[in-house]
């Protein structure tokens, strides 16, 4: 299970960062980005659920396709730089993993007979986790969606930042 986490939880990146593409996009891009996005969301889950790989030979021309895809909207413009890297990485791994699954069906079908350690599980979750927070949140940023956000620590309207702000005693 833990060498199926990194595509699983890379998938579920992607499509984040694609459905942050999508909301800035218009409609001819939006609708087709938003789709694949909710596909790799979709995939990701399924394989954390089956605790493998699903469909390998997909995944592989589906990671490609998303660089390759990735990159055509780059260069036509609803994708910025630090999101096109970010999908880069997780599509990449994604088909790396997937060629690596595909090889060892290939070589000999392993019978999953090892108990899971519990504790290197959880470990092993939230670095893998963390390192996917730590791609996606720049890529979430540079999006057209993120520059149009909310900082945080602000107030949504205008109203309530006047009653959060202090003057000083005395005034």
């Amino acid at each position: 299970m833990i060498k199926t986490l990194w595509p699983a939880l890379a998938a579920i990146g992607a499509g984040l960062v694609l459905f942050a593409t999508a909301a800035g996009a218009g409609l001819a891009v939006a609708i087709p980005v938003g789709g694949v996005a909710v596909v790799e969301i979709a995939w990701g889950f399924s394989v954390l659920r089956a605790e493998r790989l699903v469909v390998p030979r997909a995944a592989v021309a589906g990671g490609a396709v998303g660089i390759l895809g990735s990159g055509f909207l780059l260069l036509t413009g609803p994708l910025a730089l630090i999101p096109f890297l970010a999908l880069f990485v997780f599509h990449w791994w994604i088909a790396i993993a997937a060629v690596i699954e595909v090889r060892s069906l290939r070589a000999a079908p392993a019978a999953s007979g090892r108990p899971r350690r519990t504790g290197v599980f959880a470990l092993v979750l939230v670095a893998e986790a963390m390192l996917v927070a730590a791609i996606a949140t720049p890529a979430l940023a540079a999006s057209e969606a993120g520059e149009f956000a909310v900082p945080h620590g602000t107030s949504h309207g205008a109203s309530h930042g006047a009653a959060h702000e202090t003057t000083p005693a005395g005034q």
